[in-house]
């Protein structure tokens, strides 16, 4: 009888495999990437700030960069593509935080070349061709004349057979005295210069001189001389620079000896200019193209118009501003190295203007150039609200996972406690064996925590005390279940009464 074996529920813990818990597995790795973030809060720290001064480096670098300027002109051997290099040497030999780069073309530069996508950022371009809103204008280089000039006679070789041609009564030809008289004459168009077709054209349309009437001669100005000797052209017309070698050339040109060639007057300039802007009248003083003896002989009204660096309207602002007020401080040095072709002068910036003024070239003509403070206030301003919140936000995430230990250390406390109150009222042994590896795994994160310096001396003592507390309810309760009579082995249950014992027998 002692050797017979309990049949009923033994009061050893019985362990059953179990399922794999994913609630648990996951709640580990919570756990887990928890730690990491508060093992390493410095190091994320330091990463945040490494990256922000690297952001401020790459900042500052982008500002302190030198701004390059490709600015275009022709042809080679003209005067814009002279000025863009002249310019070009005098800023990149200072310290001036701006890089010119020419783009010398063949010809000069026309709506067709900036148009597009085209390889430069600036241009010179002549003020009477049409020009595009999406390039205005930084600064007009200087103001070209329009002449009209007719070789003397003499300058002509003769013709042996222009007696026999005409008859007694036959008249000759007209003299070139006015713009009408151009009538079934050829024009000599001095190629490569700041004039052209449209030039011509305009004066015609202006007179009523059909243009068909009227037979246009592209010349260089190397070939005006014989043009002219050779009966080839009757008149040419030249624009330029006032005081300039084009003019000055072109009339030597249509010169004979000492004899000078007469000017037709465009007596309407002031009319072609307001129906054409920004054609204008100009009157040319005696002698301002130079010549022996001087040209023009006496005053001569005539058409000028400008001569214009555009920019893209698309190109910084802050970067034309910063070169306008370079070019515009430069502009005695650039007219002394370039006499007579270049004459810097600023474009009109009134509402009202018929000129189109780039947006950074007009805030320096304004004085509305903005300082670091203008173009940055307002970011440095919102970044100093903003990078608080970004830090406090920081500090808050580093806080909640520092503070995350002691929400853990609450909640554990928490099950303790739960642990204890089910202890006490569960009626089943395998119940209070679960609730004893509950608390095993309470002692093992306890444990952990407790290496990992998570805990201090008081959170362990109360986690002892809470610990005792649950083991004292368990095993209490553990006791009262073994002692319940269906709990009891029948070997240890009380015989009836008036029958003797087995020992007694």
């Amino acid at each position: 009888m002692r050797d017979q074996k309990p049949t009923g529920a033994s009061h050893h813990r019985i362990i059953t495999p179990r399922g794999i818990d994913v609630d648990s597995i996951e709640a580990a790795m919570n756990r887990r990437l928890r730690a990491i973030w508060v093992r390493h809060t410095w190091f994320v720290v330091g990463i945040g700030a490494l990256l922000f001064a690297g952001l401020v480096g790459v900042s500052v670098f982008v500002s302190l960069k030198p701004t390059e300027l490709r600015i275009a002109a022709g042809p080679p051997n003209g005067d814009g593509a002279a000025f863009v290099e002249k310019l070009a040497r005098r800023l990149n030999a200072r310290n001036t935080g701006i890089r010119v780069e020419p783009v010398v073309k063949d010809a000069p530069v026309t709506v067709g070349d900036i148009h597009g996508r085209p390889e430069f950022d600036l241009a010179v371009v002549r003020g009477n061709m049409p020009l595009s809103s999406d390039w205005p204008v930084v600064a007009i280089l200087r103001q070209n004349v329009v002449a009209l000039i007719v070789p003397p006679a003499a300058a002509r070789a003769p013709a042996p057979a222009e007696g026999k041609r005409r008859g007694k009564g036959e008249a000759a030809a007209p003299k070139l005295e006015k713009v009408a008289d151009l009538a079934g004459r050829r024009i000599g168009i001095v190629a490569s210069t700041d004039g052209g077709q449209e030039l011509l054209n305009v004066i015609l349309n202006h007179y009523g001189v059909p243009l068909d009437k009227v037979q246009a001669v592209p010349l260089a100005l190397d070939d005006v001389r014989d043009a002219v000797r050779d009966r080839r052209i009757d008149a040419v017309l030249v624009s330029g620079p006032q005081t300039g070698k084009v003019l000055e050339k072109a009339v030597q040109a249509a010169s004979f000896g000492k004899e000078g060639p007469s000017f037709i007057e465009i007596d309407q300039a002031e009319g072609i200019g307001k129906r054409n802007p920004p054609y204008e009248k100009i009157e040319v003083s005696a002698g301002a193209f130079g010549g022996v003896p001087p040209s023009p002989s006496e005053d001569l009204t005539t058409l000028s118009y400008p001569l214009y660096l555009v920019a893209r309207r698309t190109f910084d602002e802050d970067k034309i501003a910063a070169f306008s007020k370079l070019l515009y401080t430069s502009r005695q040095a650039l007219a002394y190295d370039l006499p007579g072709s270049i004459a810097i002068s600023s474009p009109p910036t009134d509402k009202d203007s018929a000129v189109l003024v780039h947006a950074g070239a007009a805030a320096y003509l304004g004085d509305n150039q903005k300082t670091f403070f203008d173009r940055y206030g307002d970011a440095i301003f919102y970044g100093l609200l903003v990078f608080p919140v970004i830090g406090s936000c920081l500090a808050g995430i580093a806080g909640y996972f520092r503070a995350d230990k002691n929400t853990r250390r609450i909640r554990e406390l928490h099950r303790l406690l739960q642990l204890v109150r089910k202890a006490r009222s569960v009626d089943a042994i395998e119940e209070l064996d679960a609730l004893q590896d509950e608390a095993d795994a309470i002692l093992c994160d306890i444990v952990q925590q407790t290496e990992r310096g998570q805990i201090d001396e008081i959170g362990l003592a109360t986690f002892t005390l809470a610990l005792d507390q649950a083991r004292a309810a368990l095993s209490e309760q553990r006791s009262v279940l073994v002692l319940r009579p269906e709990n009891v082995p029948r070997h240890h249950e009380p015989l009836p009464r008036g029958k003797p014992s087995l020992a007694a027998e």
